[in-house]
């Protein structure tokens, strides 16, 4: 966080150069990355002798996204995604000799409100940063399993049994960085690199398995809690729109007598 403040305040120091006055409408491709920094990787719990684990996949984010050209630094950029998020969920018993593992998608909707601040790095090239806010929808809980008395059920967090709002919508932190290549004619393309982290946990994973063998049935039930964080690469297009011309105030005085009726 403290990274991303510092480059937020260089960029703002900076003579730069932004789509003053364009609006412009694109696509995006979202790659979602596994990876362990910021927590967005593996979770994992042992109890009573059972190892539990919670690991992301690669998943991915697409969707159409408008950029306001505001000023010559300064712009917003919305929109809304289709996220899934892809998980596996493992169960281990080293003395019982059990393992299994179930696969489970998580499906979501994204809008975010983010500032970008742009530098002017060549003729065509800029690089930008930029940070904002995210809403997250979540239309169902989910449930996965396999054919050895082994499941996940993920439950929306929120009120038990309950179908507020507070189940199926949450919020969270979006941050930015890239790069972008900007043409007259065909418009501009970026790649970058997002990482969001929602404000609480999205989901409730309970981990259940039943272990039997002649002389015994063991049972046990463990209980994650998936934060939603990922980091992503970014791929974005926007088509090519023109300036918008600054309204220009006319001196009365030399308007025609007809007009100024």
């Amino acid at each position: 966080m403290r990274l991303l403040v510092v480059i937020m305040l260089f960029l703002c120091s900076v003579p730069s150069f932004s789509q003053e006055r364009v609006t412009t409408f694109g696509v995006q491709m979202k790659p979602i990355i596994p990876s362990n920094l910021f927590r967005a990787g593996a979770t994992e719990l042992s109890q009573n002798g059972v190892d539990y684990a919670l690991n992301q996949q690669v998943g991915y984010a697409f969707g159409g996204v408008m950029r306001f050209g505001l000023n010559k630094w300064l712009s917003l950029e919305s929109g809304i995604s289709f996220v899934r998020r892809n998980f596996s969920a493992q169960v281990y018993h080293e003395e019982l000799s059990f393992a299994d593992t179930t696969d489970f998608r998580i499906i979501g909707y994204e809008i975010p409100i983010s500032g970008l601040v742009f530098v002017r790095l060549s003729d065509k090239i800029y690089m930008n940063a930029s940070f904002g806010l995210a809403l997250d929808m979540f239309p169902s809980d989910v449930s996965s399993g396999t054919s050895q008395d082994f499941y996940q059920y993920s439950l929306r967090t929120g009120f038990a049994n309950s179908n507020s709002i507070l189940n199926f919508v949450k919020t969270g932190l979006i941050a930015n960085i890239g790069f972008e290549y900007r043409t007259k004619e065909s418009g501009y393309f970026y790649i970058g690199a997002s990482y969001h982290r929602p404000f609480s946990p999205i989901y409730n994973t309970g981990i259940n398995y039943t272990y039997t063998n002649s002389t015994a049935k063991f049972e046990d039930l463990g209980v994650l809690q998936l934060s939603g964080n990922y980091l992503t690469i970014d791929f974005k297009y926007f088509f090519h729109e023109e300036k918008r011309e600054k309204k220009v105030e006319r001196d009365p005085s030399t308007m025609p007598s007809w007009m100024k009726k």
